[in-house]
């Protein structure tokens, strides 16, 4: 009876590792497209991992639900990872790493966002609240970088300055210099890290003049 119990342990953990492994080679697959600029649909995804698509389709029921799940594998290294001291370095080495980040891999991040804003009109139709369609990772990122002005600026101007730098790097930065500003990727990079320390300068030109 042990061994009978043990037999079917051993077989629920590996039908568990086993889906797993499935359901990563169908995130991986659907990073692989995105890089590529190709479009991510469920049989290219499902080809592209060896799998059928009706396996496919039992892990993900969408294309823009695999596209969200490959946001982890598209990210690079801890992006506050040993910022300098001062306040402008910081801010500076936040916009340039996630411009160089995201600009690597330009077609995955638009995909990204179409899919976050596919998940918008996704939610009830009349539902009185909606829920966030995007993570909040850019904003925790410009809170790192504007850490050390805790103590330098009052509360509300610190908010709003870390509102404001949110706005002008980022998926929606990128999108709006190269598409509407027309702009080649490093003076989009460039113009990201521009309005980002002109934010910077002129909140603190304003704390020292109040």
């Amino acid at each position: 009876m042990e061994g009978s119990a043990g037999s079917a342990g051993g077989a629920q953990d590996g039908r568990r590792n086993q889906k797993l492994r499935t359901r990563r080679a169908l995130v991986d697959a659907a990073a692989e497209l995105l890089r590529e600029g190709r479009a991510v649909t469920i049989a290219d995804v499902a080809e592209t991992a060896r799998v059928s698509p009706a396996t496919a389709y039992r892990y993900f029921s969408s294309p823009q639900e695999l596209i969200r799940e490959t946001r982890t594998l598209l990210r690079s290294p801890d992006v506050t990872a040993d910022l300098p001291s001062d306040p402008a370095g910081r801010v500076d080495a936040v916009v340039s790493r996630v411009a160089d980040m995201q600009l690597a891999n330009e077609p995955a991040w638009r995909a990204m966002l179409g899919a976050s804003l596919e998940r918008y009109f996704q939610q009830t139709d009349g539902q009185e609240e909606r829920f966030p369609t995007r993570s909040r990772n850019r904003l925790d990122l410009s809170r790192a970088a504007l850490d050390p002005l805790a103590a330098t600026l009052p509360p509300d101007a610190l908010r709003r300055l870390t509102m404001a730098l949110t706005l002008v790097y980022g998926v929606e930065a990128l999108v709006s210099t190269r598409d509407v500003c027309d702009l080649e990727p490093e003076e989009a990079k460039n113009v990201m890290r521009w309005a980002a320390g002109a934010l910077l300068d002129a909140a603190l030109r304003e704390s020292t003049e109040g």
